[in-house]
């Protein structure tokens, strides 16, 4: 099975490599940038990249699962790369597959994986709100955020609507599905652990964006966790790619940037980001012989 998954992880590389070829970055030409200000947003990125391996380990370990922080960084940061791969079940699987055991099968660390996904993915579009209401151009557009959280957050909770939920996807896709409940405790917990490593991030973005626009009002910060939300529900979209530029492109147009401009700092971000997930990647090959 570890054979498997790093044949898709070195696939999503390549995937990944062919979509940065096809980038236009002739957009990006005319963009004058504060160096400064971009290295202190890539402090918060890579700080954002190892919270969000301690939330997979504190994750695995409300579920009984005690593992090293260098295995938890192994297992998170070195199939970063097959989100860019069609589907999003080896960005749940590959996590998974690279800590399991003769005690802990698959199955359930993949699950454990999809709790700590939904929960980040349902936070993602809480904080999401904020900036779109702020935007006037958009701001109806709110209560979908409003509705896919609270969606999320009664299906994770409640039984009966899980069971609702699992029964429609496998009628519209032909494909099982099992969402897995949560309780109180694991929320809070993992709620903490999430906000922390969204908070980093989106402080990055904020410099970023800042080190490119210089005068900016802090929500469009929160442009990010809009962005990748987005480009998680996004199945056809590898990685999200398409999406999380359009989403930011998108907001910054709205807020009255130049669309030369906003698309400029929509690839720029999507770059930012790239670097985040080779910072983790690398992370997790340096304690790969360690862990395997």
């Amino acid at each position: 099975m570890k054979t498997l998954i790093k044949i898709f992880i070195y696939g999503s590389i390549v995937a990944l490599l062919i979509y940065l070829y096809n980038l236009d970055f002739l957009v990006l030409k005319d963009i004058h940038i504060d160096y400064r200000l971009l290295l202190l947003s890539i402090v918060f990125l890579f700080l954002g990249f190892i919270f969000s391996a301690y939330s997979w380990k504190i994750s695995l370990k409300l579920h009984g699962v005690e593992i090293a922080m260098s295995k938890a960084v192994f297992s998170h940061g070195f199939p970063v790369f097959t989100k860019y791969l069609p589907g999003r079940i080896w960005t749940i699987l590959g996590r998974a597959a690279l800590i399991h055991d003769k005690d802990q099968s698959i199955k359930f660390l993949s699950l454990v994986s999809l709790k700590e996904q939904l929960v980040y993915l349902c936070l993602g579009f809480l904080i999401s709100i904020y900036p779109i209401l702020k935007t006037e151009k958009i701001s109806d557009y709110a209560f979908v955020l409003i509705a896919l959280s609270l969606s999320g957050f009664f299906i994770l909770f409640s039984k009966p609507l899980q069971v609702k939920f699992e029964y429609l996807w496998n009628k519209l896709f032909k494909k099982s599905i099992q969402i897995p409940v949560i309780n109180g405790k694991e929320f809070f917990i993992l709620s903490f652990n999430i906000l922390l490593y969204w908070l980093l991030w989106t402080l990055g973005f904020y410099f970023l964006v800042k080190s490119v626009l210089s005068d900016i009002p802090l929500y469009y910060a929160f442009a990010f966790p809009l962005s990748v939300s987005l480009g998680l529900i996004s199945i056809i979209f590898p990685g999200g790619l398409g999406v999380r530029e359009g989403a930011i492109s998108l907001f910054l147009i709205s807020n009255g940037i130049a669309p030369n401009l906003a698309l400029g700092v929509a690839l720029i971000s999507r770059i930012w980001f790239l670097i985040g997930e080779v910072f983790i990647f690398g992370l997790a090959t340096v304690y790969r012989k360690k862990n395997e």
